[in-house]
């Protein structure tokens, strides 16, 4: 099995090692560097054949379209699904705090950029997806990844979310409980997705 992961912004491969890790067992992991927009990284690697894409925050969201685009399994960690409703709670954070120079870089991006780029806005082609978010997300409400998964469940798709006591990113004691959810989730897979 091919499987692509694609990091946050601000962040690297390195730092996204506790969900490629997992992944290793089941196949070829490929961890690009990914500096680019989430419009630009689903174009970027649309034609890049895989059986399953993984992502973490934004790189989530990108995991999420180009999912529903290959119509391939997803695994998505604290994605932020509608992103004009992530723009929304980031405006209530002061000045100075990463929070708020989130609220910045995507007030950027501007309104209809952030609508073309929810995933929310692509349930379609997602048939079966792992979300995992935690309920001390300060950056992408857990509430949105609720409501993606009730929306794929709507679409008829399989959507399967693990709420776990997290903040944005795991700490290191919680690499173990996510290589867990990720293994069983995987393992419960009809195994004719993978060639």
């Amino acid at each position: 099995m091919k499987i692509l992961v694609i990091h946050g912004l601000n962040s690297s491969p390195e730092k996204i090692e506790w969900l490629s890790e997992p992944l290793r067992k089941y196949g070829e992991v490929y961890v690009p560097k990914v500096d680019e927009e989430i419009m630009e990284t689903v174009e970027k690697y649309s034609s890049f054949n895989c059986d399953l894409v993984a992502g973490h925050s934004r790189g989530g969201a990108s995991a999420l379209i180009l999912g529903s685009k290959k119509v391939i399994p997803v695994i998505a960690v604290s994605p932020p699904a509608d992103r004009l409703l992530q723009l929304h709670y980031l405006s209530t954070f002061p000045s100075g705090t990463p929070q708020h120079r989130n609220y910045e870089y995507l007030s950027s991006l501007g309104e209809e950029y952030l609508r073309n780029t929810s995933p929310i806005n692509y349930v379609k082609g997602l048939k079966d997806v792992l979300l995992i978010h935690g309920t001390r997300d300060d950056i992408v409400q857990q509430r949105q990844s609720e409501i993606l998964c009730e929306k794929i469940r709507e679409s008829g798709g399989r959507c399967q979310l693990q709420i776990i006591d997290m903040k944005h990113s795991p700490m290191r004691s919680q690499y173990k409980e996510i290589d867990n959810i990720i293994s069983e989730w995987l393992n419960s897979l009809n195994t004719s997705h993978f060639h």
